[in-house]
């Protein structure tokens, strides 16, 4: 956990005071008032003072009960105030003894200041003690006093101990409790920049593949085109075809331009990498292959009439499936059961990867949580896409996806990629 400075401390000090200071000196300070004026002093005493004695009490009350709402920002200004406000009724006067809003005083200073300083004024508190003691003292009987100094002596010594204990208490569980507010706001902030990290990272990959499907339209159509050209004249049923695939390609390639623009790449400063080959869902089965080597115990189940994707759906798909499994593998490990299902409609396509929660782990994930979530639900988006994933009833987890169709005659898929596919990002739940 993070560590405050001293500057910091001050500051969340004067934070504290600011949001505490209505709440609690709205409770505190009229009870305070009231035990000071009506215990600590002769006001409903028969033989007490009189009328404008009482005024006079009540008067010199409300100046500490007012100096005390300054504490909260010169807490050790008004201790001393508080005690230099205490001397005189303590060395004239019988009818008022000043023993609360001292102690008040010194736990704001506990709580606010470090224990050095409360300390000192702790040790300060021995002037007020001492004529609280000989107040006692002179007001005893002759035969009483000895018991009344020992008696008042551990009365008012305990008062300001247990005052600046309680400051103390306060102060440190506040100081506490802002600081793991402190530290709380600081982990938001760097997972907020993990994620966009990782979105930003999946935005770049997602355009490089786009780029290759685009490229490979692109030369579908040109080699085509060429085709066409020559046998025009000698086949035109031949030409017709290659026109008609050169269309098909024209209309997939402005798809996916559309999709590669919406990401508003700003540049691809990455490595040149090994070509490799840029899979669909008909490569879904070397991922299960490679699962079911691992002790992981998948299924797969497809429904309905398999229908044409474009390039970057089929894509995405796959990328669905493949970081899907690895979460498993990675969460639950050997002995899960994964179902893999692909349902085909009329103008979706619903691809989901579901486990049951169970499996022996052989040990924890590498590094800390990731955010493989993040970028398939960018992945899926760009894809015009709808993405959900969350635990089951049944203590497992699935990543699903809905899918577009595509219309028209299927186009081959690549045989090499420009630029090859990056690894998989792992997803963390």
């Amino acid at each position: 956990m993070a560590v405050l400075t001293t500057g910091s401390t001050e500051a969340v000090a004067d934070r504290l005071r600011r949001l505490r200071f209505h709440r609690v000196d709205l409770i505190i300070l009229p009870v305070v008032f009231l035990a000071d004026v009506l215990v600590f002093s002769r006001m409903l005493r028969i033989e007490g003072a009189t009328a404008a004695e009482r005024v006079a009490i009540v008067i010199y009350s409300g100046a500490g009960i007012g100096l005390l709402l300054l504490r909260w920002r010169a807490p050790v200004a008004v201790y001393i105030a508080a005690v230099v406000l205490a001397l005189p009724p303590l060395l004239i006067s019988d009818y008022y003894i000043p023993f609360l809003i001292p102690l008040v005083a010194l736990a704001a200073v506990a709580q606010l200041r470090p224990p050095r300083v409360s300390l000192w004024c702790l040790a300060a508190s021995v002037l007020p003690i001492a004529l609280l003691v000989g107040k006692a003292v002179l007001q005893a009987s002759p035969s009483g006093r000895l018991p009344s100094a020992a008696g008042s002596a551990v009365f008012y010594s305990a008062g300001f101990v247990l005052a600046w204990g309680l400051g103390q208490w306060i102060g440190r569980n506040q100081r506490r409790l802002e600081q793991i507010r402190v530290q709380h706001e600081l982990e938001v902030r760097e997972q907020q920049k993990l994620a966009e990290n990782a979105v930003s990272v999946e935005r770049l990959r997602i355009a490089r593949e786009l780029h290759d499907i685009v490229a490979h339209s692109v030369t579908i159509m040109v080699l085509h085109a060429a085709g066409a050209r020559r046998v025009v004249r000698t086949d035109p049923d031949r030409a017709a075809e290659s026109l008609t695939t050169i269309e098909e390609s024209g209309q997939q390639a402005m798809t996916e331009l559309r999709r590669l623009l919406a990401l508003l790449r700003e540049s691809d400063d990455g490595p040149d990498r090994v070509d490799a080959m840029v899979p669909g869902l008909a490569h879904v089965d070397q991922i299960l292959a490679q699962v079911r080597n691992s002790g992981v115990r998948v299924t797969l189940e497809i429904s309905g009439q398999p229908a044409r994707l474009d390039a970057s759906v089929d894509l995405a798909a796959y990328r669905l499936i493949q970081e899907g499994i690895t979460n498993v593998t990675k969460h639950c490990g050997t002995g899960a059961q994964v179902a893999v299902t692909v349902e085909w409609g009329a103008e979706k396509v619903t691809v989901a990867v579901e486990d049951d929660g169970l499996g022996v782990r052989s040990a924890a994930p590498a590094g800390g949580g990731g955010h493989g979530l993040a970028g398939l639900r960018e992945r899926i988006a760009i894809a015009a896409g709808e993405f959900s994933a969350g635990p089951t009833e049944s203590g497992g987890f699935r990543v699903a996806a809905r899918l577009p169709v595509s219309t028209g005659s299927p186009i081959p898929p690549p045989a090499k990629a420009s630029r090859p596919v990056e690894e998989h990002l792992g997803v963390d739940r």
